[in-house]
């Protein structure tokens, strides 16, 4: 089974920490930028082959380039991944990486990053889920990354085979929280819409300021965000469309 090491990350709240993953001679999402943290990266990881990335966001690699240095380790994460550093090589979908202490299968799960990766234990439905899902909270989806689309086909394709999630935040999750993570977006997705519905053409900053008033401590720069992502699978569906400034229902 997976080991697991929690290093400080400069990560969204409530995470602070972010889960790095070792199996046999890899390691995934190597991710602290901070040398002490690194240190025990180092210490953990032991020698090891191979370094996979969930997706390129700095909390999930910022301590790759330093784990590869001191252990030789070739680096490797999806071509779509805008990765800030040569890559030793890429990962497609569907590829399988022998550990030596298990095989782990890539499935490219793109929504909140492109690029991004899950890596299942084979044979088990054990699967690190990268940004997929979260221990508390939910993930961030910022356009034109985040695509609301994408996001729910890559949960309901893990959902198919997993029996339990392996966040990059928190600790391991049933893979039922994917459905909890799907009827949340939709439930957004019809909070979205009723503001247009009862008050007509509204900006997505007052749509967020609407739709998040009642959400303790929520960051109305980030819901806006979101608002954004939803706005787009919207109009992709023809149910929405830009006015101005803002948007309509049509």
């Amino acid at each position: 089974m997976f080991s697991v090491l929690a290093v400080r990350t400069p990560t969204l709240p409530p995470a602070t920490h972010t889960n790095c993953y070792r199996l046999g001679d890899t390691v995934v999402d190597p991710a602290s930028p901070e040398p002490e943290e690194q240190e025990r990266l180092a210490a953990w990881a032991g020698p090891i082959r191979r370094i996979v990335l969930t997706h390129a966001h700095g909390d999930h690699v910022g301590g790759a380039l330093d784990l590869a240095a001191r252990t030789g380790a070739g680096i490797y994460a999806h071509a779509d991944a805008p990765v800030p550093f040569p890559l030793t090589g890429t990962l497609a979908d569907g590829e399988r990486i022998d550990t030596g202490a298990g095989t782990l299968v890539a499935w490219h799960t793109p929504g909140h990053a492109d690029g991004h990766l899950a890596f299942a234990l084979d044979g088990t439905g054990e699967v690190i889920c990268g940004d997929l899902v979260a221990g508390e909270g939910t993930i961030v989806l910022v356009p034109p990354e985040g695509s609301l689309a994408a996001y729910l086909t890559s949960l309901a394709r893990v959902r198919a085979f997993a029996t339990t999630l392996w966040p990059a935040h928190g600790g391991p999750q049933p893979a039922a929280l994917a459905d909890h993570y799907v009827a949340h977006r939709h439930r957004r997705t019809e909070q979205f819409l009723a503001v247009l519905r009862e008050g007509g053409p509204a900006s997505p900053e007052t749509i967020a300021a609407t739709v998040y008033a009642g959400v303790p401590g929520a960051n109305l720069q980030i819901a806006t965000m979101q608002v954004l992502t939803h706005l787009a699978w919207l109009h992709a569906h023809g149910r929405v469309r830009p006015h101005g400034d803002a948007w309509m229902l049509t």
